[in-house]
């Protein structure tokens, strides 16, 4: 068994739950409502950027090549691709965020827990949060996009960009350098876990 089948048998339960988020679910089944969505764009968004500062790191401590290569192109994919979605979809959608400050700051703890955890664990913890982040969206965006009800339009798109390639293969590059880091399965787990806690009430101030 590698340390990602650990990992991800270890953690099956934070991920169980985070998988059956209500923002999750009702993106999956068409459910969401326009104001939901512009929230959701807007905490989105700024933690787009905070993922592009935990690739630019991992990109700085990066142990070989392929690594170095992996989280450039995540890099430039963040602030490509995906800005240019952000752009297009708030200039499309029909109404605007209107998040209160509690749930503003209950969407930040992604962002604080993920800085946080680079600073004290480096390349290994980067890697690790970034893998957990990359799987529960992988996993609930092909769901949706290949048996949900997802509504047409900038939702369908986002689903879409994160249930083909190249996500899908920078997934499967970040499995691949979780199987190489050499701390202890505990401390891979304690991150992996912190990240999709964090996920959880990330999603969750969309309803706070």
């Amino acid at each position: 068994m590698t340390r990602v089948q650990r990992l991800l048998d270890g953690c099956a339960d934070p991920l169980d739950r985070a998988l059956g988020l209500r923002f999750i679910q009702e993106v999956r089944t068409g459910a969401v409502t326009d104001q939901t969505y512009a929230d959701y764009l807007l905490i989105e968004e700024g933690f787009v950027d905070t993922a592009t500062r935990l690739h630019g790191l991992a990109v700085w401590d990066a142990p070989d090549r392929d690594a170095l290569e992996r989280n450039a192109r995540a890099v430039h994919a963040l602030t490509t691709e995906q800005t240019d979605y952000f752009r297009a979809a708030r200039a499309a959608w029909p109404v605007r965020a209107d998040l209160g400050a509690g749930a503003l700051a209950q969407a930040d703890r992604l962002s604080e827990y993920s800085l946080e955890a680079a600073r004290t664990g480096g390349y290994a913890a980067v890697t690790t949060i970034l893998f957990a982040a990359e799987t529960l969206y992988l996993t609930w965006c092909t769901r949706a996009h290949e048996g949900g009800a997802v509504r047409s339009g900038p939702i369908a798109e986002w689903v879409a960009l994160h249930a083909r390639d190249p996500f899908r293969e920078g997934v499967a590059a970040l499995a691949a350098q979780v199987d190489r880091l050499t701390e202890p399965d505990p401390v891979l787990a304690g991150w992996f876990t912190g990240m999709l806690e964090a996920e959880i009430a990330f999603h969750d101030a969309l309803y706070a």
